[in-house]
């Protein structure tokens, strides 16, 4: 039996894998964190809007109570939009990365470019 030491032979053959893998984690973390982040941004806009409806009536600008809790509404609103989008984007990057993966992968697996006319050769 015939054991290799897995910080020697695989870091040496297999480090670009290994940085491609660590980065897609990283980004796949950042997509996490942002989920979390926009679960809790809608839980604060949808608390800040009930806090505003419960106020008494007239909801409108004559209502002071009422204007500064619906103010507070908007912020949260806005904070969940750009949770939003900054949660678009990092998908938008795992997507990319995700699909460059699945390319480099292909090419790991498939017969060498530069070889072309030697697969079969010998048959």
């Amino acid at each position: 039996m015939m054991h290799l030491s897995p910080i020697e032979e695989f870091a040496s053959h297999h480090a670009c894998e290994a940085d491609e893998l660590e980065r897609h984690r990283g980004k796949f973390l950042r997509v996490e964190r942002l989920r979390s982040k926009v679960q809790a941004a809608k839980r604060a806009a949808a608390e800040s809007l009930s806090r505003a409806n419960e106020t008494p009536e007239p909801h409108d600008g004559s209502n002071m109570i009422f204007v500064a809790l619906f103010d507070t509404h908007c912020r949260d609103r806005e904070a969940l939009f750009e949770a939003m989008r900054e949660l678009d984007e990092a998908c938008g990057e795992l997507h990319v990365m995700t699909g460059g993966m699945r390319a480099f992968e292909g090419a790991m697996r498939g017969p060498s470019a530069h070889l072309p006319g030697l697969i079969g050769a010998r048959e």
